[in-house]
């Protein structure tokens, strides 16, 4: 055991001293080292290259190819706006190029104009009241707006229009009927409208009424005046009452209406209508103006006993001062006063 911790040192010992017989080498710098290249390393960087080169262009391909895209869109749209804009401002020149030889050539002249249900107007009145002639363009005037323009005129209650190409229309109206002249004195109340719906006026004047019950036009000497007169009307209340207004003229109406149906029209033709301050009417009938108080509305039942009274009168030669019907108690009674 102790040879042997001897000879360990002494090992160590020339371990150190043969350790120290050996230079140190000398480091070269790595710029001077040259590392030997495999053999093929030049091709395959060059093929290396071509693959990098090829990447960028495809790189920059894509990009020019999305840039262009995007540019293209609104290029696109642009165009397509202009396109529309073309066509647009095309059909409107081929509109009005159409219209213009519509309207201006000989070939749809009016040449024909039918016309029916006139009895009171002209036909130079009608046509100047529909606003076409013979030798006006056909597509002068519309046929609505020739029955709108034939609406307006006083005398035409309903119309009906058609045009016919190349150059004809077809006129057919039903003229209102007058049935009384409604007296209209001058409203002392400045603040009562004035128009021919409430009859209400700055002078004493007339009106036509239709059988509609409708106030249609202001009397003048063209006008029939073989009606009956309406006088008694509260003119205050008539202009500033809508519904006593509406009520006299239809109650009027269905008066008329009801006086002819019982055939009293031809024998004892009304003169007057009178409006009595309780809203009931009398009449004025027959060449000796016989005084016929009726009372207030309905009249379906006291026409026929006036009827039979003045058939009785006849069949007697006799006349009547006055001749009542408006007993409300006693319906069934009728007084007569002869002359």
């Amino acid at each position: 055991m102790a040879r042997e911790q001897k000879s360990k040192p002494v090992e160590s010992a020339k371990r150190r001293a043969s350790d120290k017989k050996v230079a140190p080498v000398r480091a070269e710098s790595p710029r001077n080292v040259r590392v030997p290249r495999p053999k093929g390393s030049a091709s395959m960087s060059a093929g290396e290259r071509r693959d990098r080169l090829r990447e960028r262009f495809s790189s920059v391909r894509a990009r020019a190819h999305a840039i262009g895209s995007r540019l293209r869109r609104p290029g696109a749209i642009a165009l397509k706006i202009l396109l529309a804009c073309a066509a647009v401002a095309g059909a409107v020149v081929l509109g009005r190029v159409l219209q213009h030889h519509l309207t201006t050539s000989p070939a749809f002249a009016i040449d024909r104009i039918d016309v029916k249900g006139l009895s009171r107007m002209e036909r130079p009145e009608l046509l100047d009241a529909a606003g076409i002639d013979i030798g006006v363009n056909v597509f002068a005037r519309s046929p609505v707006d020739v029955k709108a323009r034939l609406l307006k005129h006083p005398w035409i209650a309903e119309a009906s229009v058609s045009r016919r190409l190349p150059g004809s229309f077809a006129l057919e109206v039903r003229e209102r009927e007058p049935i009384a002249l409604l007296v209209v004195e001058p409203c002392s109340d400045a603040n009562l409208r004035s128009d021919t719906d409430t009859g209400c006026d700055d002078g004493s004047s007339l009106y036509l009424l239709s059988d509609d019950g409708k106030l249609f036009k202001r009397f003048d000497a063209k006008d029939p005046v073989d009606l009956p007169v309406i006088t008694g009307v509260d003119r205050e209340r008539f202009g500033t009452d809508p519904e006593f207004h509406k009520t006299i003229l239809l109650e009027v109406a269905q008066l008329v209406h009801d006086y002819r149906s019982q055939g009293l029209w031809q024998k004892l033709p009304i003169s007057e209508i009178h409006v009595e301050p309780s809203d009931g009417f009398s009449l004025y009938v027959g060449e000796e103006l016989t005084l016929v108080r009726l009372g207030a509305a309905p009249f379906a039942q006291k026409l026929p006993k006036m009827k039979k009274v003045f058939a009785r009168l006849e069949r007697e030669h006799a006349t009547a001062e006055y001749v009542y019907l408006d007993n409300e108690e006693r319906p069934d009674r009728v007084t007569v006063r002869l002359r």
